[in-house]
């Protein structure tokens, strides 16, 4: 009987193992710098759709953008060609068809470790700890990965790697793990950052002494971070830390002409080596702005060409484009033939990026949000069945907010006729979008058809009543209940305002900062709100958050830039960003909106559905 069952274990752990798939290196040895084969056996019975790629995750500067390759079918197994940058020591991959993961190991994906020797073998563990702790949402995403990406999860990790390898204590590796260790035990930690900050001076290398005045400025030990700083500006004049120094100096200047450009980024390449590409790019995209401005297309075509990350460009020219166009129906266009022109080109880069790319469809929402902007253009131009195609190709890949189905619903009327832009409206409150936009709309309709508008009445109540339970229980699983979370901020004038003390007033929140984009692009809107109902019971509060610096340079200079654009914000400021993370915000510019009672109604809205929404308020 024992037999029996000994034999029966040996067999299923035999069926178990050759479950297994695996991926390797193909030759014994990673040859740097170039591309690399590798191979993919996939688990016994996994069906391997013809066309599937590989797709890889790994950090390269932070950037977990990745790579991937197409899979060719071998006599066993396939094999895929890979180069990924020389600094590069591990990679997580998985085998998908489009946006659908094939199979990825059972949700823990293939590790790949690139070392060169055995000794590299703790730099590549800490690599996969790094992109575990920072790219979580990727691996998630992308290759449908689950694993446990909790402080306490990447702590254990760590504390396995310097069991293994204890000389990682000794690494640049160790700052990281102290600051997440910090989180739990914050005065046995300070312990711990002190003594290897110690360490980390005596090795007196530019890169362990930019380590050991981090962990100083950490512990708040002014003195010694001041003290080893100047040290290292004196002994690395051409170092990383004065490269770095020297670009935010420039990115912080207030008043960048194209000469001060110039001058600054010959000073720069000259001077320093090794300079990291996205600040070239930094500078490249500043002097673009210019000529965009000034309508210098030759120039702009020649620093566009520099560009390393093209997809910075085509950002530039979308919002750029964006401003031009009025940003709604209602607001005439600036220079409306300037913005047609940038805006097309903003799509042409993206489609080209798409034509390039591993994986097209990872840009696909780009590109529809680039789409939305030109649509919008074409109708402004009277390009109505153009503006309307383009809008209907983002319809129809589900890639639509309230604001998109809003302008889609008005190009369809222009387009498609009022029966069939009624239709879509009434389809789409039926399934609970929530716009009082397109309810607007759909009331218009009813007129203009001459149908009865006590049918229209029954259609916004229902609708209505469905948006906010919809909202409402959003919000409650967001925050736990729909009470607007208090606060006390300093606003421009140095007064606190008190969230609470503003009951009995319907309240915006506006977050915001002055390096977003879209947030600025959003205030001359924001500006016709605050100025609509500026004799109304209704309170605008724009919090300044994620800025970096210290207090007085994010005071200086979120007031410069409301002074400049002579607007007439309630500007409060969430220095330390704490209620920018109560409030769970995820992107700017994000708005919510409170009624008098002091609980949230709407999260994210836009700014031509605030003003209906504001309205419903204040009636009630």
């Amino acid at each position: 009987m024992k037999k029996t069952v000994m034999l029966l274990f040996l067999v299923c752990f035999n069926m178990g193992f050759s479950q297994i798939g695996k991926l390797y290196l193909k030759n014994s040895k990673l040859i740097i710098g170039k591309e690399n084969t590798y191979v993919y056996e996939p688990p016994k019975g996994t069906e391997i759709p013809d066309g599937a790629k590989v797709r890889v995750i790994y950090n390269d500067n932070f950037d977990f953008t990745g790579d991937g390759a197409l899979l060719i079918k071998k006599a066993v197994g396939y094999e895929f060609a890979l180069q990924v940058p020389d600094s590069i020591k591990y990679f997580v991959a998985a085998i998908v068809d489009g946006k659908k993961v094939v199979e990825n190991n059972k949700n823990t994906g293939y590790d790949v470790f690139l070392n060169s020797s055995q000794a590299d073998m703790g730099k590549c563990w800490a690599a996969k700890i790094e992109i575990l702790n920072y790219a979580s949402n990727s691996l998630a995403s992308k290759l449908n990965l689950k694993l446990e990406s909790s402080p306490a999860g990447i702590l254990s990790e760590y504390n396995k790697m310097f069991v293994k390898y204890p000389k990682m204590k000794e690494g640049k590796s160790y700052e990281n793990y102290l600051y997440i260790k910090e989180a739990s035990n914050k005065e046995q930690t300070k312990n711990e950052m002190l003594a290897f900050a110690k360490k980390c001076e005596k090795k007196n290398s530019e890169d362990y002494l930019l380590v050991a005045a981090r962990l100083y400025s950490r512990l708040k030990m002014t003195d010694e971070n001041k003290l080893l700083e100047d040290k290292i500006k004196a002994k690395y004049p051409k170092g990383s830390f004065e490269s770095s120094n020297f670009f935010f100096d420039f990115a912080n200047h207030p008043d960048k002409t194209e000469t001060y450009i110039l001058e600054r980024l010959n000073l720069y390449t000259s001077t320093f080596s090794n300079i990291p590409v996205m600040y070239k790019d930094y500078f490249y995209t500043s002097l673009m702005k210019i000529y965009l401005d000034n309508k210098d297309f030759e120039k702009l075509d020649q620093y566009e060409k520099l560009l390393s990350n093209k997809n910075k460009a085509a950002g530039l020219y979308n919002n750029y484009a964006w401003g031009l166009s009025g940003q709604d129906f209602v607001t005439p266009a600036k220079d409306i033939e300037s913005a047609e022109k940038a805006s097309k080109r903003s799509l042409d880069i993206i489609a080209d990026l798409q034509k390039k790319a591993p994986f097209p469809e990872d840009l696909q929402g780009t590109h529809d949000m680039y789409a939305d902007t030109y649509a919008l253009i074409l109708y402004k131009l009277n390009r109505f069945e153009e503006a309307f195609q383009y809008q209907d190709k983002i319809y129809q890949m589900g890639d639509f907010g309230p604001d998109g189905k809003e302008r889609y619903a008005v190009y369809m009327e222009k387009v498609k006729g009022l029966e069939v832009t009624k239709k879509y409206i009434e389809d789409e409150l039926s399934k609970g979008t929530n716009s009082r936009v397109l309810l607007a709309q759909l009331e218009a309709i009813y007129g203009k058809l001459n149908l009865s508008l006590d049918s229209f009445k029954v259609i916004k109540a229902k609708s209505i009543e469905a948006a906010n339970a919809s909202a409402k229980a959003a919000i409650v699983k967001k925050y736990g209940s729909t009470d607007a979370i208090n606060f006390s901020l300093k606003n421009l004038e140095g007064k606190v305002i008190n969230l609470s003390d503003l009951k009995g007033k319907v309240v915006v929140l506006d977050f915001w900062a002055t390096w977003c984009g879209p947030c600025k692009a959003s205030f001359p809107a924001m500006q016709e709100l605050v100025t609509k109902y500026k004799d109304k019971n209704v309170e605008f509060l724009f919090v300044n958050t994620w800025e970096k610096g210290k207090e007085n340079e994010t005071t200086e200079k979120v007031t410069n830039f409301i002074n400049d654009k002579k607007y007439s914000f309630n500007v409060v400021f969430d220095y330390d960003d704490a209620i920018t993370a109560k409030y769970k915000i995820e992107g700017i510019p994000t708005k919510i909106l409170i009624d008098k009672n002091g609980s949230v109604v709407t999260f994210g809205s836009s700014e031509e559905d605030l003003i209906h929404l504001i309205d419903e308020q204040l009636s009630m």
